[in-house]
C-alpha cells in the first residue's frame, strides 16, 4: 500500500494587507512545525510536493530538511482555492463556498467545484507517478477538505470539519483504494 501524506500547511502570518496566497509562516508557530517536521514516518517518502504559497512551500521544505529528502517540488495545482482580496469574515465565507460550491463564495473567488476539479487532477498524476510509494502532498484547508470530501462520498464539505485542521496537520489516503487511513487530528 502507498501512503499520500496530505498535508495543511504550518500557521501563516496574517497580514490583511497582503493577498493570502503571499503569507510567510508566523514564527510564533515554528516550535510546532519542528515537532511535526521530525514525525519520524515523513521518511518514507520518496517525493515531497507542495502549493507554490510561501505557507505551504516552507512547510514542505522544513519536512524535507528534516528527513534529508529530495526537495519539495512546487506545483501551481495543489495551491489554495484562489480568492479575492482578504475578508475579514473568512469562516462566513468559506461556509458559504461550501454550501453552494458552484458559485463563487465571494468577489473574485474560484468556486468550489473548479478548485476540487484542479486539485484532484493534479493529485491523481501524482498517486500515479508515484506508483505505490509513499508520497507527501502539503496543501491549504479548503482544498484539502474538499478532496477529502469526495474521497468519502459527501455530498458537501463540514464547515465545523474544516476549522477542526490544525495548521500544521495531516491525514493519510491509501493509494490503492483512494481511502482516508487516518484523519486529520491524529497526530
Amino acid at each position: 500500500m502507498g501512503r499520500l501524506f496530505l498535508v495543511r500547511h504550518a500557521q501563516p502570518l496574517i497580514d490583511p494587507t497582503r493577498h493570502p496566497s503571499e503569507w510567510d509562516l508566523d514564527p510564533a508557530g515554528e516550535p510546532l512545525l519542528d515537532q511535526f517536521a521530525g514525525l519520524p514516518h515523513w521518511a518514507s517518502a520518496h517525493r515531497i510536493v507542495s502549493s507554490r504559497e510561501p505557507k505551504a512551500f516552507k512547510t514542505a521544505d522544513r519536512i524535507a530538511r528534516r528527513h534529508h529528502l529530495p526537495p519539495p517540488e512546487a506545483v501551481s495545482a495543489l495551491g489554495e482555492l484562489h480568492k479575492g482580496s482578504f475578508v475579514p469574515n473568512h469562516a462566513e465565507v468559506v461556509a458559504r463556498l461550501f454550501r453552494f460550491p458552484d458559485e463563487p463564495a465571494a468577489d473574485g473567488w474560484e468556486t468550489a467545484t473548479a478548485a476540487l476539479a484542479r486539485f484532484s487532477d493534479a493529485v491523481s498524476r501524482l498517486i500515479q507517478s508515484a506508483q505505490g510509494r509513499d508520497l507527501i502532498v502539503v496543501s491549504h484547508g479548503i482544498v484539502l477538505s474538499l478532496y477529502l470530501s469526495r474521497l468519502r462520498g459527501e455530498s458537501r464539505v463540514d464547515p465545523a470539519a474544516w476549522a477542526r485542521i490544525r495548521m500544521p496537520d495531516y491525514c493519510v489516503v491509501d493509494t490503492t483504494t483512494l481511502r482516508l487511513v487516518q484523519p486529520f487530528g491524529a497526530w
